[in-house]
């Protein structure tokens, strides 16, 4: 999992923290063989060297951030909540500021976690042969190319564009969503009896 695949399961493992904490424990998996989970942390340690982590973290992280804030910036409607503002403005721009640094210090505390659970997602899905000829192919010149690369695959201006595209067309229709749920929260709080 490098680049893209990786920033989605962390923005992922983020969005669903307050699921998790109310969903129910997983059934017990099987034990897994430690020679396959060695040779996993071996990998991850290529693929995402420990000294590099936070920086690459980082690389992920606030481009798309900065997209997902330009895309509410143009979303419809979001100018005239603020209106011409200037405080508002400020206010909105320190609100998202502040999320953006606390997506990073959760994923950021959060990545020795996410390491192991990769590790054990690797050895599940993979045996230590495998996994050596993973590894061996990102000790390659290709492999370290594209390793090198991969992290900057999600501030691409293809795939800007695209995340833009995406939340522009799934923010479409929130406004309307959420006058639709008040509305029938309102109407379920009238029927309850009194």
């Amino acid at each position: 999992m490098r680049g893209p695949a990786l920033a989605a399961a962390a923005l992922l493992a983020v969005a669903g923290s307050a699921h998790a904490q109310t969903a129910p424990a997983p059934a017990a998996q099987a034990a897994l063989d430690p020679a396959r989970v060695a040779a996993a942390q071996r990998l991850l340690a290529v693929m995402m060297p420990p000294e590099q982590r936070a920086r690459l973290m980082e690389g992920i992280i606030r481009p798309m951030m900065a997209n997902m804030r330009q895309s509410l910036q143009q979303m419809p409607g979001f100018t005239d909540m603020l209106g011409k503002d200037a405080k508002a403005a400020s206010a909105m721009e320190r609100f998202l500021q502040k999320q953006e640094d606390r997506m990073a210090e959760t994923l950021h505390a959060g990545m020795p976690g996410m390491v192991d659970a990769m590790a054990r997602a690797y050895a599940r899905r993979f045996d230590v042969a495998q996994i050596a000829d993973i590894r061996t192919f990102f000790e390659t010149p290709a492999g370290k190319a594209y390793l090198a690369a991969s992290y900057t695959i999600m501030s691409d201006p293809d795939v800007l564009a695209w995340q833009r595209d995406l939340m522009s067309r799934s923010m479409a229709h929130v406004q309307e969503d959420m006058a639709t749920f008040v509305a029938d929260l309102s109407a379920s709080k009238a029927a309850e009896p009194k």
